[in-house]
């Protein structure tokens, strides 16, 4: 099994989180990654169901106490440029900032997920994570979203969580 790379704000108070969205297909923020509607799908369904198994609960857009964002990396680098630019992820501010990290530096290689948390605030990533989904051409939708699934599990897994102690 792959692992998930996580980074993460420590300046923000993950555990008030309770609910989520996601953007709108036709938003401006996700029309220049271009990736087909089946595996869109197989990504977003596997998000909710993440996030639900976690005790998430979705929320409309200006509801929502974090925003779950995703890029699937294509095989040119102006695509992620463009998708941080747009969560307003910057890897030189993770060196001068209280971030958490196992894995600052990434090989952000094609076919890599990227699943961000947006501050609603803000509008500025909080959390990221990065796994290789290694999408095959003869994979089938089946194999696909067995992956798909697997990966955004495991990513979401890595959420930051502070337990409480019980007494």
């Amino acid at each position: 099994m792959k692992q998930a790379g996580v980074v993460y704000q420590t300046g923000f108070d993950f555990n008030q989180v309770s609910s989520y969205s996601m953007y709108e297909r036709n938003s401006v923020f996700v029309e220049f990654q271009s990736i087909n509607d089946v595996t869109r799908n197989g990504i977003e369904i596997a998000i909710e169901k993440s996030m639900e198994k976690q005790g998430f609960s979705y929320s409309e857009l200006d509801q929502a106490d974090v925003i779950v964002s995703y890029h699937l990396i294509s095989q040119t680098r102006a695509d992620i440029s463009q998708y941080n630019k747009n969560v307003l992820y910057c890897t030189y501010c993770l060196r001068a900032s209280n971030w958490h990290s196992e894995q600052k530096n990434w090989n952000l290689a094609a076919g890599n997920l990227i699943i961000d948390l947006i501050d609603p605030k803000t509008k500025r990533s909080v959390w990221r994570s990065v796994y290789p989904l290694d999408i095959d051409i003869e994979d089938n939708s089946r194999k696909v979203n067995s992956k798909i699934k697997s990966a955004i599990s495991a990513m979401l897994a890595l959420y930051p969580t502070t337990e409480i102690p019980t007494l």
